[in-house]
């Protein structure tokens, strides 16, 4: 006896709630998206509603015409003759904004001047190194320059900076050809010999 009162006492309880469903057949069936695959009640909170408003439609319209949750059902009926508007989908599809924000604003290049400078700057008593800047305003690998000069002039040789190549010893008169001769697209205009500077 106590099983059937509390087994009444609960169905009392669920009904209250409004939780039970006379006219539901149990095991339920759940129709899913196909898009999203989530039930087809919670397509309106996806990313893109719209795709899922449009499977539903073409794969199930018994269900889709009963549906009356989200923008579909506010949007005026359209003609059935009049094919030259665009679905409703495809409209707020346009209209809704793409996660991430604002999206990226692509920064302009800047226009630096193609200019290649060599200086020689001192290191220590009477030793010196070379800089040479600027070669890659002319799209030249700083990487495989840097491995060029080392191997060429029998020193060390190092990117040091975002369009810097460090090499050990005073090389700038020689340098100049060196580049001319390796890379033609440099010029002689392009190329200043700033001397000796100090870092």
């Amino acid at each position: 006896m106590a099983t059937t009162e509390m087994e009444s006492g609960s169905s009392e309880s669920r009904s209250e709630q409004g939780t039970v469903d006379t006219d539901s057949k149990y095991p339920l069936k759940v129709l899913y998206c196909g898009v999203c695959s989530l039930p087809t009640e919670y397509c309106e909170y996806m990313p893109e509603p719209a795709k899922c408003r449009q499977w539903l439609e073409k794969n199930f319209p018994d269900v889709f015409a009963r549906m009356t949750v989200g923008p579909a059902a506010n949007a005026p009926k359209q003609e059935p003759g009049t094919g030259d508007a665009p679905p409703a989908g495809e409209e707020e599809e346009k209209k809704k904004q793409k996660r991430g924000g604002r999206g990226q604003i692509k920064q302009k290049k800047k226009t630096v001047p193609q200019k290649v400078t060599i200086a020689k700057i001192p290191r220590a008593k009477k030793k010196y190194v070379t800089r040479v800047c600027g070669l890659a305003t002319f799209d030249i690998d700083l990487k495989e320059a840097q491995r060029f000069f080392a191997q060429k002039f029998s020193c060390g040789a190092s990117v040091t900076a975002e369009d810097e190549i460090i090499i050990q010893g005073d090389f700038t008169d020689d340098i100049i050809d060196v580049i001319q001769e390796k890379w033609p697209e440099v010029d002689d205009d392009s190329i200043d010999d700033l001397g000796e500077v100090k870092k």
